[in-house]
């Protein structure tokens, strides 16, 4: 009996241990996985998001981006999908460009569907089609002229190259790709030099924004459904009569599989209240791209959007690669 009892308070110990372990969450440092390069995008607001939720933390308790780069991002989503589901490991990721990289290569090593989605960090960056100034198109009509017309992608099979696919077959483009590129920082100056026709971006991007105001590059569709604040005089598809062409980056925060739905709840809660502060908007604000957050939901809706539009092409874009 008395061997009983201390079977029971030992076990009844340890259940307790567990609990407060789980409600001191979180107790040590934790890290954001960004899959893309320091100095982008998704890099700068993995910092923003871990410098403004610093005061909603433990004192002792820091954040830490870790940018994980490599093949248009697989090795970082990887990453993001193998980490322990204990809380301490989230990542930003570029939802709907993993996704259709998922759809065309086999064992890209995650599902997306397994995530735990946490939040939206945006949704609202609508790509555009964008040209140089002393480029020969200025309207998706001229581009349906053209023999063939040539579009900027890093790397055949990747997100942008999905982008640019999904936009050529729904506007009936010609074209051929011009691979090879390490990113915007080099994809940008190559359309600057001609080295060829169009390029997928948003108009709102830093990157982009300098070169549109000079005139340097120009817009000719916003693939969003309401025209870009920076460029209000250029149409989007919608109005073009393309009402299903939407392309958008789809900013998404997750957790790996298998997070509880306690850190579920604290990780979303944690997230939303940090954008929602004052500091992390007027930051957003200055940043230059529409930063619209959303909750756990609205990361699952948004993706299903995507599913559905690029489900739409996944054999197309299949029958493509096996092309090349």
């Amino acid at each position: 009996m008395k061997r009983t009892f201390s079977a029971l308070f030992a076990a009844f110990g340890l259940m307790v241990f567990a609990e407060t372990v789980q409600a001191e969450f979180p107790n040590r440092d934790i890290t954001i996985l960004v899959h893309a390069s320091p100095g982008g995008g998704f890099d700068a607001i993995a910092r923003a998001l871990g410098r403004y939720m610093k005061p909603l933390l433990p004192k002792d308790v820091d954040i830490i981006v870790k940018n994980v780069v490599g093949a248009g991002g697989i090795t970082g989503t990887v990453a993001m999908y193998r980490a322990k589901p204990d809380g301490y490991t989230i990542g930003h990721i570029y939802a709907d460009g993993m996704l259709g990289t998922q759809m065309i290569r086999s064992n890209v090593g995650y599902d997306i569907d397994k995530f735990t989605w946490l939040a939206v960090v945006s949704s609202q960056e609508a790509e555009a089609l964008l040209v140089r100034r002393e480029s020969p198109y200025r309207t998706v009509k001229d581009l349906q002229k053209a023999k063939r017309v040539t579009w900027g992608v890093e790397g055949i099979g990747i997100a942008r190259w999905v982008h640019a696919f999904l936009a050529a077959n729904e506007l009936k483009i010609p074209f051929d790709v011009v691979a090879g590129y390490g990113g915007t920082g080099e994809t940008l100056p190559g359309l600057l030099r001609g080295d060829f026709d169009v390029f997928t971006q948003p108009i709102d991007h830093p990157s982009t924004l300098p070169y549109i105001r000079s005139g340097e590059i120009v817009p000719i569709v916003n693939l969003g459904e309401s025209r870009a604040k920076n460029a209000p005089d250029t149409p989007t598809a919608i109005e073009l009569g393309y009402k299903n062409l939407i392309v958008k980056v789809f900013r998404a925060m997750v957790g790996p599989p298998g997070l509880s739905k306690d850190l579920h709840k604290k990780w979303e809660g944690l997230l939303l209240k940090t954008m929602e502060s004052k500091p992390y908007k007027d930051w957003a604000a200055s940043f230059g791209i529409p930063l619209v957050p959303g909750n756990a939901a609205a990361a699952a809706g948004d993706m299903k959007v995507f599913v559905d539009l690029y489900g739409k092409y996944r054999q197309p874009m299949l029958d493509a690669l096996k092309k090349k």
